[in-house]
């Protein structure tokens, strides 16, 4: 891994840290944002492109909560 995926990588951590705290317990439904970066945590994938678009959306769900 390259260290710019090292450092998108780390960024989608804390944001998904900050997006699972804002949903708070009982969410039914969890967001197609969510399930990509939990996707991306247990089994890597996505190029740098990839990467930084889940680290934007993610970025603009917690903006939104």
């Amino acid at each position: 891994m390259d260290e710019e995926s090292a450092k998108l990588h780390e960024e989608i951590n804390v944001l998904m840290e900050q997006v699972m705290e804002t949903m708070g317990v009982g969410t039914m439904l969890i967001p197609d944002e969510v399930q990509r970066g939990l996707n991306e945590s247990t089994r890597p994938s996505l190029d740098v492109e990839g990467l930084r678009a889940l680290r934007d959306d993610l970025q603009t769900l917690l903006a939104s909560r």
